[in-house]
């Protein structure tokens, strides 16, 4: 179904003459053939069957530049009407890329040089086709190179936000039309299908989990307790946004937003420092805490990736931590400090022992509170410095001298 409705998208497509600048990003990330396992349509071989071309040739069978380049051939001005390293002609006689090389030769020879940094970061609040070069071979079926940035993740497909293996981060920035970025993702969530344990020793997902249901985590003293759920500071199934995946080196994963508070262990030559970090700060060769029958142990983290997931949930336990898809997690984001965190909850904590009903169905009455008081008393108090700071602002600046920088090269070239 995903293929037929593609195909008459291509066919409708009218070829004009090409334009030195992207498309407008709003109608790249129209046109992109999203992966439907992040929030797209399209399978591989949707995408194959759509273009009207063969996956052979087509590296571990993925379709990163594939589906780039079907977008491009989707807005008019920007079809491939001639033969290019590395594509093959196609629906409609345009031409498709299916090999990385060819393509970023083709991005540079119509678009320009792109800008480049060290690190995706640099880009937050700017949108673009982005490359993510990598030294060495990773094998992983669902991580591409060559991906829509929205400016804050990854549109409809997965990529590295940081890895041992990274080198160089290209982007090529697409005219934004006029309209912003919107930034303001969840900061204190974990999608639908992350899953818990319960004292019964069944695992359920987030999007099942109630107040009163007893969560296992562990105490400050490091021994298993379960404790119970009071609130959630936020619950909504219906939302789709970017979440971090933070992997190690043994196979756990947890997924959680940008802001969210993890256990980090962080070891310098003179030290090894160990507490809650927004998830946002965790790199490769920090470490996590994570659960298994042998009881609690740090693991390396290889990789951090980002993609976009379903369902926000935020519960609150009465300890403060969680065990998440066997990684200890705080219950709390936005303030840095999870101990000040959870001391400002006590009045809640309170509330909840003696009367638990007074919260409503899933602690529905105190989210507005929460969220619109908790946040302004604790900045008034404590100061702004005690809270999650997005990197946009300073993204931005760093951008604009890249920017800069590359019209230079650019102009040195001609």
């Amino acid at each position: 179904m995903g293929a037929t409705i593609l195909v008459g998208f291509l066919v409708l497509c009218i070829p004009v003459a090409s334009s030195r600048m992207l498309p407008l990003f709003s109608n790249l990330k129209y046109w992109y053939p999203g992966y439907v396992d992040y929030g797209g349509l399209y399978s591989d071989q949707d995408v194959f069957q759509a273009v009207n071309i063969s996956s052979t040739g087509v590296e571990d069978n993925t379709t990163c530049v594939l589906r780039m380049s079907t977008a491009l051939n989707l807005n008019p001005g920007h079809q491939v009407r001639e033969p290019y390293e590395g594509s093959a002609k196609g629906t409609i006689n345009n031409y498709y890329f299916y090999d990385q090389r060819g393509f970023l030769s083709y991005l540079e020879k119509m678009y320009g040089f792109p800008i480049s940094s060290t690190t995706t970061d640099t880009f937050r609040g700017i949108p673009g086709i982005m490359f993510i070069n990598v030294t060495g071979t990773i094998r992983s079926d669902d991580v591409c190179s060559i991906l829509l940035w929205d400016g804050a993740g990854f549109h409809q497909g997965k990529g590295y936000l940081h890895h041992y293996a990274i080198e160089k981060v290209f982007l090529w920035p697409a005219p934004s039309g006029g309209c912003s970025i919107n930034l303001n993702t969840k900061q204190s969530c974990f999608p639908s299908t992350s899953k818990v344990e319960l004292k019964s020793g069944k695992k359920i997902a987030m999007s099942k989990l109630e107040i009163g249901d007893l969560v296992k985590t562990y105490s400050n003293d490091g021994e298993i307790v379960f404790s119970p759920v009071i609130t959630f500071l936020d619950q909504d199934i219906d939302y789709k946004g970017h979440y971090y995946t933070i992997s190690t080196a043994c196979g756990f994963k947890i997924t959680l937003s940008e802001a969210h508070l993890i256990f980090k262990i962080t070891q310098t030559p003179d030290a090894i420092k160990s507490d809650f970090a927004h998830s946002s700060l965790v790199r490769p060769g920090d470490h996590i805490a994570v659960h298994s029958r042998y009881g609690r142990f740090h693991e390396q983290v290889t990789s951090v990736s980002v993609a976009e997931r379903h369902g926000a949930f935020a519960p609150v336990t009465e300890e403060g931590t969680m065990l998440v898809d066997n990684v200890w997690v705080s219950c709390y984001a936005d303030i840095a400090d999870h101990d000040l965190a959870h001391t400002l909850m006590t009045p809640l904590k309170r509330l909840y022992s003696l009367a638990p009903h007074v919260l409503g169905s899933r602690g529905k009455y105190v989210h507005g509170y929460l969220r619109g008081a908790l946040r302004p008393i604790g900045v008034r108090i404590f100061g702004e410095e005690k809270f999650y700071q997005s990197p946009q602002n300073k993204a931005l600046v760093e951008y604009t001298d890249l920017f800069i920088e590359s019209l230079q090269i650019d102009k040195n070239n001609k």
